[in-house]
């Protein structure tokens, strides 16, 4: 991802930048204190987000926003100043943010929060992270998870897609074994449970007399964040959903967003 800073004076552009680099680490800033450095730059690359003051020299933060939006209609603005008195425009321009000076961290990664085309969503870098969208995978300090049995996974899998209602085994059985004997089942949740324990996250599985399900309050997962209605897994789902597994492909999602 690519993201453009532009802000007239010197030393308020380092801090932005330094500020930028700290919550978007895996992107490339790029920083000018003039109009005429930053259009030469988005003629050369696409620019995903850009964060640009109001008051930059002979060019305002909105008129630059317009030639951005120009070449890139899908361009994220957030707008950065000391003056609320361009608000008006930039919402009637389609920003997504405007922020008061002094920017910090926080008030950017609200900003990233409000973005209209560009989705800002981070894997979990520590514990246990569920991917729904795409395949389906599992990662445990931003590692995947590769010691499932593929009947164990594709079982962690269906008790994920029932967001934490506890299932009848015996509709595990008829939707992953074909109704063939419980037998199966015992064997893919001894290894699902062996899995799980290896990472010290085996309270995650819930189990009773023929059912079974997961506790959602210990992970984090794509799809849930999506049904909470949170930023970024909103823009996150192309919609593909588990695309390994028949069971899952022929469900819909858009119906069951709690939106904020």
């Amino acid at each position: 991802m690519r993201v453009l800073a532009v802000e007239d004076e010197v030393i308020l552009l380092g801090q932005l930048t330094n500020r930028l680099h700290e919550v978007l680490p895996e992107s490339e800033i790029v920083a000018f204190d003039n109009p005429d450095d930053a259009l030469a730059a988005i003629n050369q690359s696409a620019i995903n987000i850009a964060f640009l003051d109001i008051a930059i020299g002979y060019m305002t933060g909105v008129d630059l926003a317009k030639r951005i939006k120009t070449v890139y209609p899908q361009c994220d603005i957030v707008f950065c100043t000391g003056y609320s008195d361009y608000a008006p425009q930039a919402f009637e321009l389609g920003a997504s943010d405007y922020l008061m000076k002094p920017v910090t961290v926080e008030k950017i990664e609200h900003a990233l929060s409000q973005l209209r085309h560009t989705p800002i969503y981070k894997m979990a870098k520590q514990g246990l992270y569920i991917q729904c969208f795409g395949d389906f995978e599992v990662f445990y300090d931003g590692e995947p998870v590769t010691t499932f049995t593929k009947r164990a996974k594709e079982l962690f899998a269906y008790l994920v897609n029932k967001e934490g209602i506890l299932c009848p085994t015996s509709e595990i059985c008829n939707i992953i074994f074909r109704g063939s004997s419980d037998s199966y089942l015992r064997v893919a949740k001894k290894d699902l449970k062996t899995t799980l324990r290896e990472i010290g996250k085996e309270t995650v599985l819930v189990s009773g007399w023929g059912v079974m399900g997961i506790n959602r309050k210990q992970v984090q997962c794509d799809y849930f964040d999506y049904l909470d209605g949170k930023p970024g897994a909103l823009n996150l789902y192309k919609g593909s959903y588990m695309s390994q597994y028949d069971w899952a492909r022929k469900k819909k999602l858009t119906d069951k967003v709690n939106l904020k």
